[in-house]
């Protein structure tokens, strides 16, 4: 049994130097739990991000549109601009027709003038035709002028309303986008408020000890079973004893081949790794950390001080402190290297599930070697009465075979004795006409007797099936 729990003992150390090594490894995640938090808070942030690059994509071509009906109302201006000019280029030349038609009037009163002693009646008639025709060729050419502004002003009115019914259409849908936009930030808002709520809860919950402890045992429990553990056969769950100072009453008592027990409590230090996890800066983060590596050793220096080895006949001189999740212990080792080699010099194991498992399933390994060695001594115990029993078996038969063979000599004497002298009288009473109807039939000897029973043979295959 020493040799078994020296065993149990080396496979349990090497455990937990294996597991000394891994968290060496696990160093690196050891910040992952820490921004569990942030990485939600991150997604939300992520969700926001992209609403903020659509509405800029959004806003951008906005700002597109709007230089592009800048431009066009720039062009409108340029158009109207032009237009204000060629109708002052009209109106200077209107001016200047007016300019000619008082010069041109001012001759022919001029010419009337000189000329009235002359033909009157036929300069008056020459004059009015003048006049007609310079009126005439001014019309014309004001009307070509008006048709030509108007051509070139119409390209520039159509594309202008062209614009302002596009720009009116980007303007809708930016508005449309803008609410949709304003919709999915406010259902983020409303998702992150709600994630935020349900972590306080749970953050809250877990602030609880009661809470902590009921954790804390469920995951003891879900880690026996997963281990392949069975409740009432391989584990006891809330086995109390009482002391001088008192009822104590461990969270688990894992039972072990010959009667032996191994104590397992456990504790959910989550104080200071809720605050490491909410901390702001590294300096409180690293802080809270070293805090909760404080309490962890706290746990330990009491475990150890209730001396479950001494309470428990059965138990061996070590308890299991079993944490419920990795991180913690990791987050606490990190902080406090020496951790789980100074809880073994108190007689404290600390195990986590995944320890835990382990120790466990060698426990397990433990029992199956257990029920072999018990079916092997049933065995034993079943083939040595089998034995036994074949011997006595073996003395009915050789007790059997010898009556069978004076059976045998019996009946060849009694042959002998009826074909001697029985058989040879029979005879002369049918010689002298006496027989019976029925002839006698002639006797036959046994030549065969009983084999022997070897009993050297049956003996080697008890010795063999004992062995």
């Amino acid at each position: 049994m020493t040799e078994w729990l020296t065993l149990l003992l080396g496979l349990w150390i090497g455990a937990g130097l294996g597991w000394a090594i891994s968290v060496a490894r696990t160093r690196a995640r050891v910040g992952i739990i820490l921004r569990e938090q942030e990485a939600r808070t991150a997604a939300a942030e992520a969700r926001v991000d992209e609403m903020r690059q659509q509405l800029a994509s959004a806003k951008h071509d906005f700002d597109i549109l709007r230089e592009n009906l800048r431009q066009a109302e720039t062009a409108g201006t340029a158009a109207e601009t032009r237009v204000v000019e060629i109708e002052k280029n009209l109106t200077e030349q209107k001016a200047l027709l007016e300019d000619a038609k008082t010069r041109l009037s001012d001759t022919f009163k001029s010419l009337a003038a000189d000329a009235l002693a002359g033909n009157n009646a036929g300069f008056l008639i020459l004059a009015e035709e003048k006049f007609k025709a310079l009126k005439d060729e001014a019309s014309v050419d004001l009307e070509s002028r008006r048709k030509a502004i108007e051509t070139m002003i119409q390209p520039l009115g159509e594309t202008l309303v062209a614009y302002q019914q596009e720009t009116k259409a980007l303007e809708d849908k930016r508005l449309r986008e803008y609410s949709t936009v304003g919709e999915q930030l406010r259902a983020v808002a409303m998702g992150q408020t709600t994630l935020q709520n349900e972590t306080a809860k749970l953050v809250n919950a877990l602030r609880s000890p009661q809470v902590r402890g009921r954790w804390g045992e469920i995951a003891l429990r879900k880690t026996a079973e997963l281990a392949g553990m069975s409740p009432h056969c391989d584990f006891v769950e809330q086995e109390s004893v009482t002391t001088g100072e008192g009822r104590i009453r461990p969270d688990m008592v894992v039972k072990l081949p010959a009667g032996r027990e191994v104590v397992v409590d456990s504790k959910v230090p989550l104080g200071g790794f809720l605050e490491a996890l909410e901390a702001k800066t590294d300096e409180d983060r690293e802080a809270a950390l070293l805090k909760h590596a404080a309490q962890v050793n706290q746990h330990v220096t009491k475990l150890a001080s209730k001396e479950y080895w001494d309470q428990f006949a059965a138990a061996p001189e070590f308890v299991v402190l079993f944490i419920p999740n990795d991180s913690f212990l990791a987050a606490a080792a990190e902080k406090d290297p020496v951790l789980v080699e100074s809880a073994l010099s108190k007689k404290v194991v600390i195990a986590t599930p995944a320890t835990f498992i382990a120790l466990l399933r060698a426990i397990a390994y433990g029992w199956r070697q257990e029920l072999l060695t018990e079916n092997a001594q049933r065995i034993s115990i079943l083939g040595q009465e089998l034995a036994d029993r074949m011997a006595t078996l073996a003395e009915h038969l050789v007790r059997v075979g010898g009556a069978i063979g004076k059976a045998v000599d019996s009946y060849n004497a009694a042959v002998a004795s009826f074909e001697s002298r029985v058989f040879p009288t029979a005879r002369k009473f049918q010689v002298l006409g006496a027989g019976g109807k029925k002839e006698i039939q002639e006797l036959q000897p046994i030549d065969q007797k009983p084999r022997a029973l070897n009993t050297f043979d049956i003996d080697d295959s008890i010795d063999s099936m004992t062995q």
